[in-house]
């Protein structure tokens, strides 16, 4: 069990740290109550740019806040810290322990966590968001024996650039694979759903694409 309030952290990977995992961590913010410090970075972010306008679009429909956000990259440091890595993709995951190998015991694909938890009874135990978030690597690790052939689709594409049914299905597949978690961890005290309109049908906001930056991570 790791320790005081606060220590706790949560960190949500994609490539440009302009979709996916900023996403993610706006959803997991408003369901998670303070005590775990949640934060994004992309493995090749795109330095210094807002949330993409079409999933901040999204996020806005569901009642969410999208300002006060820069794309950061990942550094070693930040994995070192991180007690929970989720990764959008399987190679994602993997440039994440071959940068730091000590974390591939609290490194997930969101999809993967969502799965392998769905069995587990939660962490019963805990006081608050920070116990519960700490003892996701031991429930993961005890649910894996439920779950020896995981021979599931583990990946959510990347919508960058691309068409707006590919950015609203990538969208409902981190906010599904999100409730699943948070229902299992019990976390969720203050519902992001409560009180929201669903996503808007009109046509969303287009981002125009731009070169990526590179990362002394590997190119996925």
């Amino acid at each position: 069990m790791l320790g005081l309030t606060m220590s706790t952290s949560v960190l949500a990977v994609c490539t440009g740290n302009i979709c996916r995992s900023p996403v993610l961590a706006r959803l997991l913010t408003a369901r998670t109550d303070g005590t775990v410090r949640i934060s994004s970075a992309g493995v090749r972010a795109r330095r210094g740019e807002p949330i993409d306008p079409r999933m901040a679009s999204l996020l806005q429909a569901r009642g969410l806040d999208t300002g006060q956000f820069t794309a950061h990259q990942l550094t070693g440091d930040a994995l070192r810290s991180a007690t929970v890595v989720i990764t959008m993709t399987r190679a994602q995951r993997a440039a994440v322990v071959r940068a730091v190998p000590e974390a591939v015991r609290r490194t997930f694909t969101l999809l993967e966590l969502a799965h392998v938890l769905s069995t587990s009874p939660g962490a019963r135990s805990a006081t608050d968001d920070a116990a519960r978030w700490a003892q996701v690597p031991e429930l993961v690790s005890l649910e894996r024996l439920h779950h020896p052939a995981l021979a599931r689709e583990l990946d959510i594409e990347d919508p960058y650039g691309r068409s707006e049914k590919v950015y609203r299905r990538a969208f409902e597949r981190i906010v599904s694979a999100t409730d699943t978690v948070c229902g299992v961890l019990g976390t969720g005290r203050q519902p992001w759903l409560l009180g929201s309109k669903p996503p808007r049908s009109g046509p969303l906001p287009v981002a125009q694409p731009q070169p990526r930056h590179s990362s002394s991570l590997g190119r996925l």
